[in-house]
């Protein structure tokens, strides 16, 4: 018994002992808590409207479009802490720019470009759909928003009118491709429009306010097809065809193109020589001109002089593309005021005088072998 009344009493001290340490343990406890508390981290001490710029800086610089999901998009900023998502959804330049992808289901997409389109309030949208991944459901909600498109890239396999028939007061840039089309396509009351790049050979069905563009690039587009566009682009300042040839033993005789602000010219280096269409341009404020050597004819130097001589211009920078058979140095030597040129494809007459003199010293061992025997 007595042993017993001893061990309780220990224990009784020990746990006054304990209670006494926890105490000091709530204690403490409320005190780091409270210093954690007033603890604010520097970045959540940024003003909204700078953590909103920097939200902006995470996505590619527009009109590039982010993924529609994923860490690399901006629905990812919504999940970090609630202010962030307060900032990001007060943000509209955040999801002013849609791509949509065949990444992600149709009935996905048209819920989230919707929420998208909702979110950028009244921001102009850059907007790119391709064939793979659109579907019929996607497009009433993205036309019914057409006067706000400032950055349109449209690959598809046919367009429809109703897509365009429209005003689009904001558009500056319009990227078409398509694979047939089956109607005349025309775009009216796009007053900024400015940069434009057709791909296909339906050119001829498209009209455009070609005179106020500043910037052409037609993709495989025929020559005969070219040539009424360029006619009308008087105010063009950058000019790229990537010309398709059908047949090259069809004539071409293209009239002058007169093009009197044109600063760059370039053609495509993959494409069979179209010696005739150089010679129609006349471009005297021209600066750059990239250019397969084979588009020069049988005579590059005198071609390139000829040109250089009918349009007055001063050129300053020249690439000849593709396969040559006239030496750089002759090119600097026959244009010494032309300060840059560039070659990067490759010389193909040494080429062949390497073959010539491989074969005439395998011949000339040949010869010796015989005559030793």
């Amino acid at each position: 018994m007595e042993a017993d009344r001893t061990r309780l009493s220990d224990i009784e001290v020990q746990i006054l002992d304990l209670e006494r340490s926890l105490s000091a343990l709530h204690g403490e406890k409320e005190v780091v808590q409270e210093r954690l508390d007033s603890y604010r981290y520097p970045v959540l001490t940024l003003p909204n409207e700078t953590v909103s710029e920097i939200f902006v800086h995470f996505l590619p610089i527009y009109p590039f479009c982010p993924p529609l999901v994923g860490v690399l998009s901006p629905t990812t900023l919504t999940h970090i802490c609630r202010k962030w998502r307060e900032v990001a959804l007060a943000t509209p330049m955040l999801w002013r720019a849609i791509k949509l992808s065949d990444t992600v289901t149709f009935e996905r997409q048209v819920q989230i470009s919707d929420l998208w389109i909702r979110r950028s309030c009244s921001s102009p949208l850059s907007v790119f759909m391709h064939r793979s991944a659109i579907s019929a459901e996607m497009i009433p909600a993205l036309i019914a928003h057409r006067a706000r498109w400032e950055h349109l890239n449209l690959h598809i396999l046919s367009p429809s009118p109703s897509m365009i028939d429209g005003p689009m007061p904001l558009l500056r840039h319009l990227d078409l491709s398509t694979a047939k089309m089956d109607e005349d396509v025309t775009f009216h009351e796009v007053p900024l429009l400015r940069t434009v790049i057709l791909t296909g050979c339906y050119t001829s069905r498209i009209t455009l306010p070609w005179v106020q563009l500043t910037s052409l690039t037609l993709n495989s587009v025929v020559p005969d097809q070219c040539v009424p566009i360029l006619q009308q682009t008087a105010s063009l300042v950058h000019c790229h065809l990537y010309l398709w040839v059908f047949d090259d033993s069809e004539v071409f005789d293209p009239p002058n193109i007169t093009l009197p602000c044109l600063e760059s010219l370039s053609f495509n280096p993959n494409c069979d020589s179209v010696t005739e269409f150089l010679e129609c341009f006349i471009v005297p404020a021209l600066l750059t001109l990239e250019i397969p050597e084979s588009f020069l004819g049988s005579a590059p130097i005198q071609s390139l002089e000829s040109f250089i001589s009918k349009s007055g211009c001063s050129l300053q920078d020249v690439c000849i593309t593709g396969a040559r058979r006239v030496h750089e140095d002759s090119y600097r030597t026959a244009f010494p005021s032309i300060p840059n040129f560039s070659f990067p494809g490759r010389y193909i007459w040494e080429t062949a005088d390497d073959e010539d003199e491989d074969d005439s010293e395998d011949e000339s061992d040949s010869e010796d072998d015989d005559n030793s025997e």
